[in-house]
């Protein structure tokens, strides 16, 4: 699968400046194109547990059918992807071919496009293709569904990634104006946040217009499903800072790796 590393200069909402607060529903009526949501989503890093030739680690789970089915887990975090491998790498195992995969596994970044165009095709034939299971970070779950509690909803369980979105005194999703990390233009997006750290860091800013500012809680399905309807311009997603940093640390030791040794 085709590994990007692009992450550097993932839009960072530096010297912003806040504009009025608008609804999603105004958006214009337009579809994004397949390439276009591809491109958007692949601003944001996912993370598949792979051998050292790039292929994902698979497993199967069986359909209502009595099927087995190939799937391979997609983490939305890259410390608890690692954390899988090493639980894998612990487990006694009497099969030798076994424990031989489990040390060439790695932890390799693909975009989230990436991802959902596999899973476009996999749709036309799901009983013969390599499923993709999502695997939110706990963190961002728990945080989720704290919020959402706090909010007056029943919620037993959360079947999505979830989405942290400023909203201004229930007059709509706060958009922001801000320089992207390039520093090469001017955006202007409703900032849909994978972390709620970073959505917080955002909230502190927002409060001295917005006092009664609030995060609400979204999902990735439902986000891709407007974007797919609506050519909606105004939001970017916005991916975590901890996964940016995790994707920077990988590359560091690709490079450290592959740099010629000098010679003496």
């Amino acid at each position: 699968m085709k590994s990007l590393g692009h992450w550097g200069t993932t839009l960072g909402l530096t010297g912003i400046t806040l504009l009025t607060p608008v609804l999603v529903a105004s958006a214009p009526a337009l579809a994004l194109t397949e390439a276009e949501l591809v491109k958007k989503l692949n601003d944001t890093p996912c993370f598949l547990i792979t051998n050292n030739k790039g292929l994902p680690l698979t497993s199967q789970q069986t359909d209502k059918n009595g099927k087995k089915i190939p799937f391979t887990q997609v983490f939305m975090s890259g410390q608890e992807a690692q954390a899988f491998i090493e639980q894998l790498r612990k487990q006694k195992t009497q099969d030798p071919k076994k424990a031989e995969i489990f040390k060439t596994l790695q932890v390799t970044p693909v975009g989230m496009g990436e991802i959902y165009k596999k899973l476009r095709e996999n749709a036309k034939n799901p009983t013969k293709s390599l499923q993709f299971a999502f695997q939110p970070g706990r963190q961002e779950v728990q945080e989720a569904m704290a919020l959402l509690k706090q909010q007056g909803k029943n919620i037993k369980s959360f079947q999505s990634v979830p989405l942290f979105i400023l909203s201004a005194e229930g007059k709509g999703y706060i958009s922001v104006k801000g320089k992207g990390a390039s520093g090469k233009k001017d955006v202007d997006a409703i900032p849909m946040f994978f972390s709620k750290k970073d959505a917080e860091a955002l909230l502190k800013k927002v409060k001295a217009k917005y006092s009664k500012a609030t995060i609400q809680v979204g999902d990735i399905d439902r986000v891709i499903t407007v974007l797919r309807k609506n050519k909606d311009v105004n939001v970017v997603l916005v991916p975590p800072s901890y996964s940016l940093q995790y994707v920077n640390q990988l590359q560091r030791k690709n490079r450290n790796v592959q740099a010629p040794k000098p010679k003496r």
